[in-house]
């Protein structure tokens, strides 16, 4: 007896489903899925998709919405944020550069003294110049280093035949572990005793 066991649902439809590939392919059916476009549509029209940022951003500019650069301002009206914040260091501090993006107010000071005077006073900075200047948004204020200063020789030139200065040599003999004092001895015996040898 030559049994064929009955198909269950499952396997009916599986062999339903090769039957019809079967068929596809005899009648020239593509069998591969199409490919999946991953990249940016660029449409010859000009309206190629944007990002919500920058479709705002351009939406403002063309309505004549967007704030102008604060930075230039800002570098302008400095001395005068200076002098309203701390006016002893008027003439001592330059702005170098304000990135509008962070709110980042780069100044130079002349000293290191009044690079610490103004990491001391830069909340005091920030709050004077968003008052004066509500539209710049200043959040930070970097100091930079001081620049370096030039080594100026105070000594007058001397003449080529005149032999150059001596250095000045210490007032004492070199003091040895030989010539120390008895106390040094007693405290360098001491401690021999006690540390352990290595």
């Amino acid at each position: 007896m030559n049994a064929v066991p009955e198909l269950s649902g499952v396997d009916l439809a599986r062999q339903a489903l090769l039957a019809a590939r079967e068929a596809a392919k005899k009648n020239g059916a593509r069998t591969t899925k199409p490919k999946r476009r991953t990249g940016t549509t660029l449409r010859r029209d000009g309206r190629e998709p944007l990002g919500l940022g920058a479709a705002i951003t351009m939406m403002m500019t063309e309505r004549g919405l967007a704030t102008p650069a604060a930075g230039g301002s800002v570098l302008a009206q400095w001395e005068t944020i200076l002098a309203a914040a701390a006016p002893e260091l008027a003439g001592h501090v330059k702005a170098v550069k304000f990135d509008a993006d962070t709110g980042r107010l780069d100044v130079a000071p002349d000293a290191p003294a009044y690079g610490t005077k103004l990491r001391w006073i830069a909340p005091r900075l920030v709050a004077t110049a968003n008052k004066q200047m509500p539209d710049a948004n200043i959040r930070d204020v970097h100091v930079l280093a001081p620049p370096a200063r030039a080594a100026t020789t105070a000594t007058p030139s001397v003449a080529a035949d005149e032999p150059a200065p001596r250095p000045v040599g210490s007032a004492g003999p070199v003091k040895t572990r030989e010539t120390a004092s008895a106390g040094y001895r007693r405290a360098l015996e001491v401690h021999r005793a006690v540390a352990s040898p290595r």
